[in-house]
């Protein structure tokens, strides 16, 4: 006979087993006896609970019972900082407003010029004089629909010779390459100007002088005014590796190969060059080995871009 007695403790009347010898489901029936009553009642509850659960679960992928239920709108937050209940409209236009305010004072303390300086009302020409806080804010402009103040600085920017420079100026490559040669291609997919392009060429070819090196590593500096880079031993590699997305789509927009096959060249250097620890790129590199020369590694200026 079998009995609750024989199944818990493995045995049978007539020769005792060892639990490898029985069944899947003797065993699972001697584990269910050995367990106390409170367990069994507990674990029922939790085979219950997940059996309900992937009822309903398939209930709703089949029946979808919810997709008829009326559609609730949240109302806008309230803004705490300075209680005011303003939307997100509103915001908006407070945003373009300020915009407005900042190109305002530009336009008429220094128009086509680098830099305004807001405390004497002037403005300087410290990164070589092609204007490019009106370069860098043409996006902009044009994601704020202010179409007025785009066009005039797109005629500004239509006049600039990019060949030539303040008198004396070296200009820093990788600056010029994300500030005038960024802003004008974004400038130009934006509004599909042509001249914003032809422009956009422009800054690309008298920076490419940069790359005038034995490894093709580039210079820090161009002279523009005479078409040569500026030579130097070394480059931090935030400004040689990061100038490739501009290379790459200006070669993308004009067709010409050119651009985005010589600015590759620094990140398929990098990737061979050996390093320290695996992953990671100290900030100098060296122009004429195309080793990495520094020990230093950062997340900060000079290694962050």
């Amino acid at each position: 006979m079998y009995s609750e007695s024989t199944a818990r403790s493995g045995h049978t009347d007539d020769a005792p087993l060892l639990a490898k010898e029985l069944s899947w489901k003797h065993r699972m029936k001697n584990k269910w006896y050995r367990m106390d009553r409170v367990s069994r009642v507990v674990f029922s509850l939790v085979f219950l609970a997940l059996g309900a659960a992937l009822v309903s679960r398939i209930a709703i992928e089949v029946l979808s019972p919810f997709d008829n239920w009326p559609r609730t709108t949240i109302p806008p937050r309230l803004d705490d900082d300075n209680n005011s209940a303003r939307t997100d409209g509103e915001r908006r236009k407070a945003v373009r407003a300020a915009m407005q305010h900042a190109w305002q004072g530009y336009r008429n303390h220094a128009f086509g010029k680098d830099e305004l300086q807001p405390v004497s009302n002037s403005s300087n020409n410290k990164w070589g004089g092609w204007g490019v806080t009106l370069i860098d804010a043409l996006d902009t402009l044009h994601i704020m629909e202010l179409h007025e103040e785009f066009k005039e600085g797109v005629r500004h920017v239509a006049r600039v010779n990019f060949s030539k420079a303040k008198t004396g100026y070296t200009t820093p490559f990788f600056e010029m390459v994300i500030r005038s040669l960024g802003g004008l291609l974004s400038a130009y997919e934006m509004s599909l100007d042509a001249r914003l392009l032809k422009k956009a060429k422009e800054v690309g070819d008298v920076l490419m002088p940069a790359f005038n090196t034995s490894t093709g590593i580039p210079y820090p500096r161009v002279d523009v005014n005479t078409g040569k880079a500026v030579a130097s031993q070394h480059v931090c590699i935030a400004e040689a590796g990061t100038v490739q997305l501009e290379y790459w789509k200006l070669s993308e927009l004009t067709g010409d190969p050119v651009y985005h096959e010589t600015a590759q060249r620094v990140v398929d250097l990098l990737d061979k060059a050996d390093k320290p620890f695996k992953g990671l790129y100290p900030i100098w590199l060296n122009i004429k080995t195309g080793k990495l020369d520094s020990g230093s590694i950062t997340f900060g200026g000079m290694g962050d871009s």
